[in-house]
């Protein structure tokens, strides 16, 4: 921590701020600081050294947090939505190098997180966030040079070759490990059907969970982007849902539509997207160092709830009880 400490106080020497704190705040796809300048102004600080074995370095490459913070940079200035602002350095660079790592910094943003969403209204407050983020994406003309990872499938592919190597050496039970290959067959075959035109395709966020949004009076505001690639607007929702309770899902659709147009078989695709979301992301947990404490009993009760429901091809958007519960 002392070396992260001392990369965090390097990186802000190279912004026009006066510090008075440097807060450790916690660690995934990188190290995040709170710093609060003289003023009493917060800004987030982040050195992008992750924490999962299977992070790839093209998440931290320059061009990619660059583009992220172009992205940001597009959210603050052309939308009503309030979303974190980038923080240029001294030389007007949105990415600072410190020894060789890479440090971006974007104001902080005030508002209450919440573990579980438990009204309908902040359900539709979600829904409206999306929906204006999706709206955005559809809008904005990607520039030259932008560079951001891809939600094609192809991280499913790769996660289902993990869960069978887990199903084999009986970390996982190997009737589960079948079910989720099935699952994931079946999800990037309707995936490599589907149109990549603007009205699905775009600029997403990727991890829109409740640890990366926050409640203020009566707005939703997004923060850390850090996943934000090119995929189908759709898989926001699905993996938002991952952590909505069926009965509150149609009042977010309901105000997700008020700002951006849901496909005629969306319900269909949302499964879609539930299942693909949840996979994607298994790719990820699956290298984090307690992974095997916590995710067999997470696959299993995704194996005997929504993933069986989509591989017998019944319907479980709204009626399931979910894997949480």
């Amino acid at each position: 921590m002392n070396t992260m400490l001392a990369l965090a106080e390097a990186a802000l020497q190279q912004y026009r701020i006066e510090v008075a704190s440097i807060h450790f705040v916690g660690q995934s796809a990188s190290q995040v600081f709170k710093i609060v300048d003289t003023r009493n102004n917060g800004y987030s600080l982040r050195i992008h050294a992750a924490k999962s074995e299977t992070m790839d370095s093209d998440w931290t490459s320059p061009e990619t947090l660059r583009s992220e913070m172009i992205w940001l940079e597009a959210q603050s200035a052309g939308t009503d939505l309030t979303a974190p602002a980038p923080c240029r350095n001294h030389h007007g660079e949105l990415v600072t190098d410190v020894d060789g790592v890479k440090c971006t910094l974007i104001e902080w943003l005030e508002g209450e997180q919440q573990q579980f969403i438990t009204t309908v209204e902040d359900a539709g407050r979600i829904g409206e966030m999306i929906g204006k983020l999706h709206q955005r994406a559809f809008s904005w003309t990607v520039p030259e040079q932008f560079t951001r990872p891809v939600y094609d499938g192809k991280r499913i592919g790769q996660a289902l070759d993990k869960l069978h190597h887990w199903g084999k050496a009986g970390i996982i039970e190997r009737e589960n490990a079948e079910l989720l290959t099935v699952a994931g067959q079946l999800v990037m075959n309707r995936m490599n059907t589907l149109d990549t035109t603007p009205n699905y395709w775009g600029i997403i966020h990727a991890d829109l969970i409740p640890s990366n949004f926050i409640f203020y009076n009566q707005e939703c505001r997004p923060i850390d982007f850090g996943a934000c690639g090119f995929g189908y607007f759709l898989f926001d929702l699905g993996w938002t849902f991952s952590y909505i309770h069926p009965a509150f899902r149609e009042q977010l659709l309901k105000s997700y539509s008020g700002h951006f147009m849901l496909p005629p078989n969306h319900i269909e695709l949302l499964e879609v997207f539930f299942v693909a979301a949840q996979l994607e992301t298994m790719n990820f947990w699956i290298g984090l160092p307690d992974a095997k404490d916590w995710l067999p009993e997470h696959i299993q009760r995704l194996a005997s709830r929504e993933f069986k429901h989509y591989v017998n091809k019944e319907q479980f958007l709204f009626t399931c009880t979910p894997y949480w519960e």
